[in-house]
């Protein structure tokens, strides 16, 4: 009786070594297969290989491609362009014509980098610039039309506003025209630099040459 009992013992112990060797095969197995599909999966996505640094760096490369995209802009500038008009004037109690030279602004624009800096100056041709309480004095091109050149000139003229018959208070250029100017800052006429003429269609007014 006791030798079965025995017996059955060992039985047991031979079927549980049993049941513990399939199960370390069976993790043997497992193991391998799971390694092969996370090997696989890493193929699929090579970004899960790439170093957080290398894709900061693809990153900041979008970022300046936009930047640069936005460092050009558009800006706008005047130029001067030269015509001939045909003006009718009395002669001798008779009508005749001629023609004369006028410079008309045109707006023009152009791409710039935004690099550039542009600064808006009060006057862009005109130099030699001097104001006393007796006269003024200026090197400049002619805004009027009158002289029909777009050559330089010095004009000197008495600081003294024909318009409204005041001293000392001609100013230059307040109103940042591209050429220059004398403005009254009593009344607000303006005369051109070159020669001195009033700004105002159908005028003789013209400064006092000094």
């Amino acid at each position: 009786m006791f030798k079965d009992v025995g017996r059955g013992g060992g039985i047991i112990k031979q079927n549980l070594i049993v049941v513990m060797l399939c199960a370390l095969a069976l993790v043997l197995c497992i193991l391998p297969s799971a390694e092969s599909l996370n090997n696989q999966n890493t193929l699929q996505n090579p970004t899960n290989i790439v170093s957080s640094g290398q894709t900061s760096v693809s990153h900041t490369n979008t970022l300046n491609k936009h930047a640069n995209a936005a460092s050009t802009y558009y800006v706008k500038y005047v130029i001067y362009k030269k015509v001939y008009k045909k003006v009718r004037y009395k002669y001798h109690g008779k009508y005749r014509y001629k023609w004369v030279v006028r410079y008309v602004k045109v707006y023009r624009y152009k791409k710039v980098s935004a690099a550039t800096k542009i600064v808006k100056k009060s006057s862009i041709i005109a130099y030699g610039v001097k104001v006393t309480s007796k006269t003024v004095i200026a090197t400049a091109k002619c805004s009027c039309g009158a002289l029909g050149n777009y050559n330089f000139h010095t004009g000197a003229f008495v600081n003294y506003c024909p318009k409204c018959h005041k001293y000392g208070v001609l100013k230059w250029n307040p109103k940042g025209t591209a050429e220059g100017e004398w403005t009254c800052s009593a009344c607000g006429a303006d005369y051109c630099a070159a020669c001195g003429k009033i700004k105002i269609k159908g005028s003789s007014i013209h400064l006092t040459k000094a």
